[in-house]
């Protein structure tokens, strides 16, 4: 015996043996479904969240979703209860093919493995599905802040494009008020480039609406902060003179304003761009020539910083207006003044330009006038300053002067030596032929044919007397500016 035992063989054998013995023992226990019986265990969720699916949002807007929790009992092996998580636990409801309107529609509910569904309160929801529009709308950038040094904001700039499409159910479309994005530009010297930018639809109160869908959701979106600027109307200058034989008839530019840039005290300083000229000592014709613009005094930079300017001329012809009247400027208090030369204080003036613009020129257009500030009492010889309109000239090369006698208003007047005077003639105390600057005198000696006058004219043989006092004092009219963009 002690043999076997000591044997490896037999020691298998008997273990063999000993272990089908136990497995049998314990298959057969009659008290083992009672065991297997108490490890079944229930589990209850109060609010388990009810989730609609099977329906496309872009189409339909779930617009009630009632009850939107419901309760639940599950029953399992504790185990298996104990193992499985509260996100494995899915009560939905199917809307697929669900057309809009209100309905009522079961739930269904997903489950762990081996738990099965002893109770759902309630079983069926309320459904309300509306339906969804699509709208596109402009994109508009607001902006908030101030940036620095008085620079100033321009027009944002949406890349890839300004336009965005909406979509909401079909009764908030009317709502929307604008789509767009609010960027900061406080303190901001450069221009601000922001690469994503997201997009809101917002209600016409100025409210975000985040129920809209925005498609696209984000854009890139520039804003220029650039120096401080002012729009200058542009008049153009003219330089040198044309070849002999030529007159201007107009100067145009399709550029009537420019764009100034530089510190707002200096733009204050200006109203008009004038720093730009034509030369027209290279001028052969009529044609467009381009014309660089160079920034004023104190100003950073101009836009446009080059122009096409057209320029039209004609063969030169003259005319001549008869008895253009001569005023007389800058006469001191208690002086009168009397022209010796040209007699009659009135003067042909011979005039060169193109033929369109001396046909309609006429003596009211030019203004004659001889400047005696500062001549002390007695015959003098002066300048005469003709002013024309723009685009025509003197005649003749030669300076124009007149001989002017200035008297002492308190001393006696030089007087004519008595004679019989004949019928018809005027007094010599009040001569007529005064030098006026009025329009209506030099309309009147332009009408007249020359080498005519009126009979009072030829009876009085004193020369023209100015006095100085407010009925004949004549005031200096400025030249006409020269415009950037004339039309004539």
């Amino acid at each position: 015996m002690d043999k076997w035992l000591n044997h490896p063989t037999i020691l298998k054998v008997i273990s063999v043996v000993l272990a089908l013995l136990l497995w049998a023992v314990v298959h057969f226990d009659p008290e083992a479904p009672a065991t297997i019986t108490s490890t079944v265990d229930t589990k209850e969720f109060e609010a388990l969240q009810v989730r609609a699916v099977g329906y496309d949002e872009t189409l339909h807007d779930l617009r009630l979703l009632e009850p939107s929790v419901v309760r639940i009992m599950v029953r399992g092996s504790r185990s298996d209860l104990l193992s499985a998580s509260q996100d494995e636990y899915k009560v939905s409801v199917d809307l697929t093919d669900i057309p809009d309107g209100e309905h009522i529609l079961p739930l269904k509910v997903e489950l762990p493995n081996r738990i099965q569904l002893v109770e759902l309160s309630p079983a069926r929801v309320t459904v309300i599905l509306e339906p969804m529009r699509t709208k596109e709308f402009d994109v508009s950038i607001n902006t908030i802040g101030k940036p620095a040094n008085d620079y100033k904001v321009g027009a944002p700039i949406v890349k890839p494009n300004s336009r965005a499409f909406v979509t909401l159910p079909e009764d908030l479309m009317d709502q929307v008020g604008r789509v767009g994005a609010v960027i900061d530009v406080e303190n901001e010297e450069n221009t601000v480039n922001e690469k994503r930018v997201k997009l809101m639809a917002y209600d016409k109160a100025g409210q975000e609406m985040p129920d809209a869908v925005v498609d696209p959701e984000t854009v890139e979106v520039e804003v220029p902060i650039t120096k401080p600027f002012k729009h200058l109307p542009l008049r153009i200058g003219l330089a040198g003179k044309l070849p002999n034989g030529l007159s201007l008839v107009a100067v145009r530019s399709e550029t009537e304003n420019v764009t100034a840039y530089g510190p707002q005290v200096e733009l204050d300083k200006y109203d008009h761009f004038d720093n730009v000229s034509v030369n027209l000592s290279s001028i052969r014709g009529s044609g467009t020539v381009s014309v660089d613009l160079k920034p004023m005094d104190g100003l950073a930079s101009v836009n446009p910083s080059k122009i096409d300017v057209d320029i039209e001329v004609a063969p030169s012809e003259t005319r001549t207006l008869p008895q253009i009247p001569i005023a007389v400027t800058g006469l001191s208090g208690g002086l009168d003044a009397r022209f010796l030369t040209p007699e009659a204080g009135r003067l042909d003036i011979q005039v060169r330009g193109a033929p369109s613009l001396l046909a309609e020129l006429v003596a009211r257009d030019i203004q004659v006038m001889v400047d005696v500030n500062g001549l002390a009492p007695g015959e003098h010889e002066v300048p005469i300053e003709v002013q024309l309109p723009r685009f025509i000239e003197i005649g003749s090369n030669n300076e124009l002067t007149a001989r002017v006698q200035i008297i002492d208003s308190n001393e006696t007047s030089i007087q004519q030596p008595e004679q019989e005077p004949e019928p018809g003639a005027m007094s010599e105390d009040v001569p007529e032929e005064s030098v006026q600057n009025t329009p209506s005198t030099s309309a009147d000696a332009s009408d007249a044919p020359a080498g005519e006058s009126s009979g009072n004219a030829e009876a009085d043989t004193s020369p023209p007397t100015v006095n100085n006092n407010a009925s004949n004092k004549v005031e200096e009219q400025p030249p006409e500016p020269m415009d950037g963009n004339d039309r004539t």
